[in-house]
């Protein structure tokens, strides 16, 4: 009971990466076929609205009639919209969705016919299925309510007319029926958190920090951010000294260190090999004072073992478009990882930061470093560095650049 509460609670906190679906979907070259399938299925609404009009069980009062009438054109516009135009962002993916569940209620509403009904409850069904895939549990759950609500209103002549076993049968297959999109995007967040997951060490893998901070880092409330890369030192000795699965073990044991060091709703991610990455939503001087945690916590022995790490830093900045949070993502990878290989060029075992990011000219960057084991900078001394760089910064920016005179 208590693990399927978990279950459900972290299905319902998860955020899922819209775009990363889509650009997933079209990596295998899918994306067409599957814009198409909607865009054909989404026919069987306006299709079921004219037969609804032409049959002589149809409805007999003109307004109905014209109502369906509208509701078949709507159904034509959107089936043209996927079949003709690029797959749809996020917000017009559930706009799309919003007005099918509209249309498709108000199509069996006018229609009289049993028949008609059953196959809008089936409709409302498959548009579940298709929010389960690309939106959130909060999408869903507001779809699956829509769903519910659907079949209680379609219920209600059944009840007038005294028919109540048909309308409990309506409403209780209804609510049978939409438990199956929310399962499925359980066993889908279940599946994709195997999926972005290293299996050694169980952290995330590079994809999976691809993932997690595109998502969390096109919100302005997670900055200022700041960018950890972690490489042991001389890993390689290690497996040619006592064998790989030593080294696994190593990594293992780096792992746990790691993300017992991090704070709280850091990403953490083994990036490849021996290296390790951290995001962490923390300016630059706090993450220094995580980074040389972890750097102290790594050099603690493992059994016979010891090994070192050499970290860089750099900050993360918020993207100028939210949908495409990981641009600036990998480019902090870049300069911290810049950065660690020249902690590593002075030995190893050091914490070293990353060129502060001034306006032009470029000449004018101010570089930021710590200092190797031994002579490694103290957070307030890192701090004041920091702060002179951003001061530097700040009067490059301000003065003001005389710019050539156009030639007429």
């Amino acid at each position: 009971m208590v693990v399927g509460l978990r279950l459900f609670r972290e299905w319902w906190r998860e955020d899922v990466d819209y775009r990363w679906v889509v650009d997933a979907i079209a990596a295998r070259s899918a994306l067409g076929l599957l814009k198409t399938a909607v865009g054909f299925c989404g026919l069987a609404a306006p299709v079921i609205a004219v037969l609804s009009v032409l049959s002589p069980t149809g409805p007999t009062d003109s307004v109905s009639r014209v109502l369906l009438w509208l509701l078949a054109g709507v159904g034509v516009v959107w089936c043209a919209r996927w079949l003709v135009w690029r797959w749809p962002t996020e917000r017009a993916s559930l706009l799309l969705t919003g007005v099918a569940d509209i249309c498709i209620t108000a199509v069996c509403a006018l229609s009289p016919g049993y028949v008609v009904r059953s196959v809008g409850m089936m409709m409302l069904l498959i548009i579940g299925i298709y929010v389960s895939a690309l939106h959130s549990p909060k999408m869903l759950v507001g779809q699956t309510v829509w769903s519910l609500l659907s079949a209680c209103l379609l219920a209600v002549p059944l009840f007038r007319g005294g028919d109540t076993t048909s309308a409990l049968i309506m409403i209780l297959g209804m609510a049978a029926a939409v438990m199956v999109p929310p399962g499925l995007q359980i066993c889908y967040s279940l599946l994709r958190c195997d999926m972005l997951s290293d299996p050694l060490t169980g952290l995330l893998s590079r994809r999976g920090l691809d993932y997690y901070s595109a998502i969390r880092f096109a919100r302005a409330a997670s900055f200022p951010a700041s960018v950890m890369m972690i490489d042991l030192d001389r890993f390689k000795a290690v497996n040619d000294t006592y064998g790989h699965c030593a080294g696994d073990e190593v990594l293992v044991r780096t792992a746990d260190r790691v993300r017992r060091a991090t704070p709280p709703h850091s990403i953490v991610s083994r990036f490849g090999g021996e290296e390790f990455a951290v995001i962490l939503s923390l300016p630059l001087a706090a993450a220094f004072e995580v980074a040389d945690r972890i750097r102290s916590a790594i050099a603690e022995p493992i059994d016979s073992l010891t090994v070192t790490a050499s970290i860089g830093l750099a900050p993360l900045h918020a993207p100028d478009d939210p949908n495409r949070a990981c641009d600036p993502v990998r480019v902090a990878i870049a300069a911290a990882d810049e950065a660690m290989y020249r902690a590593k060029q002075q030995g190893g075992n050091a914490v070293m930061l990353a060129d502060v990011p001034v306006a032009e000219p470029s000449h004018a960057r101010s570089t930021v470093t710590a200092r190797p084991e031994g002579v490694l900078a103290s957070s307030k001394a890192v701090r004041s560095e920091i702060g002179a760089a951003e001061d530097r910064r700040s009067k490059i920016t301000s003065t003001p650049v005389a710019r050539p005179r156009r030639s007429r």
